[in-house]
């Protein structure tokens, strides 16, 4: 992967811009608090600019919601494929789909079920042709992280029989490839974004496990081993447990997040929130990229926030149609563009 030049994003930039406007504003996701049933969302989506791959197919259900948001995550993807100079910055992001649709092929192998109409398309291989390499350990056309990792997985469920352990490996590789993908552009903004993600990864593993109580080999198996969080600060926070987390951020430049981290774990809904956080920890970063006149981060932020606007507007359909309060919604909310 040669390196990225900035100049290379000039026009990508622009048309950024121009769509960056057509977020969904904050109002307009205030009105899918008001709606009657599924196909008033459809509607009010597609007013905003929302269309699916078939828009003038049903348009009653809840499945036919998750179709539209989907598509339009989709499209957004297609979208920054089609205006940045070549496809590396894009397949460095849709790799996770990769590894996301290898951790089901391998379950559905080793439990003997069918998840093919539940795969991505998202990624960087045709979901029937990854499941043709992972069926058949033909692993010529994928990376060496990939191929490891996917002998790695089958060993260790043949040991344990835990269908978990395939999702630590996996995850652990599939971070491993986005870093080794981002120092190979030799982008300082890339790089640092990859090991932020790689840190909210590893702070969410590591809260959620002690919130909920789970033993010691879980964390371990579950860790990604690399970013900012070195192995003697992992012991140590093995350890000591929270208050020793809360630390070590704050020691490593994560001031501010380590005391939101600290409120939010005493509160009743602590895993919501944290997860929270750490969503919104990422967005403000990335909203950094608005004053970017040109270079990968507008293109990586506009993805995010575009994810963002995505997710919020399911939680708002889901939370809606599942009769929770509007209060409540709000507070699960990720930090938009706006």
């Amino acid at each position: 992967m040669a390196r990225i030049k900035e100049e290379g994003y000039a026009y990508a930039t622009a048309r950024i811009r121009v769509r960056e406007s057509k977020l969904l504003s904050n109002n307009r996701l205030e009105r899918l608090f008001d709606i009657a049933d599924s196909a008033d969302a459809i509607k009010l989506l597609t007013e905003a600019g929302y269309s699916g791959e078939n828009p003038n197919s049903g348009k009653e259900g809840a499945e036919d919601v998750e179709k539209l948001l989907s598509s339009e995550l989709k499209k957004a993807y297609e979208f920054i494929e089609e205006i940045i100079p070549d496809p590396l910055l894009i397949d460095l992001l849709r790799k996770k789909y990769d590894y996301l649709n290898a951790k089901l092929i391998l379950k559905a192998e080793f439990l003997k079920i069918d998840v093919t109409k539940t795969l991505s398309d998202m990624g960087t291989i045709k979901p029937e042709k990854l499941h043709k390499f992972i069926t058949e350990r033909k692993f010529e056309e994928v990376s060496e992280i990939f191929s490891q990792a996917i002998s790695n997985a089958e060993e260790s469920f043949n040991k344990t029989g835990d269908p978990q352990i395939i999702d630590f490996i996996l995850d652990n590789a599939s971070y491993a490839e986005m870093m080794a993908d981002a120092l190979h552009t030799e982008d300082p903004g890339l790089i640092k974004l990859v090991n932020m993600l790689i840190d909210t990864a590893n702070i969410r593993i590591f809260v959620r496990s002690k919130l909920l109580k789970k033993p010691e080999d879980f964390i371990r198996k579950a860790w990604i081993k690399s970013g900012s969080f070195k192995e003697e600060m992992f012991e140590e926070m093995v350890n000591d447990g929270l208050d020793k987390l809360f630390a070590v951020l704050k020691d490593i430049g994560y001031e501010k997040l380590a005391n939101q981290l600290i409120d939010a774990v005493n509160n009743e809904d602590g895993i919501s929130e944290v997860e929270k956080l750490l969503d919104d920890f990422i967005t403000l970063y990335l909203k950094q990229s608005k004053y970017v006149v040109m270079g990968v981060e507008p293109v990586i932020g506009y993805l995010f926030f575009k994810e963002t606007e995505i997710k919020n507007a399911r939680l708002i359909i889901t939370g809606m149609k599942n009769k929770i309060s509007r209060e409540t919604i709000k507070e699960r909310l990720r930090l938009g563009y706006a």
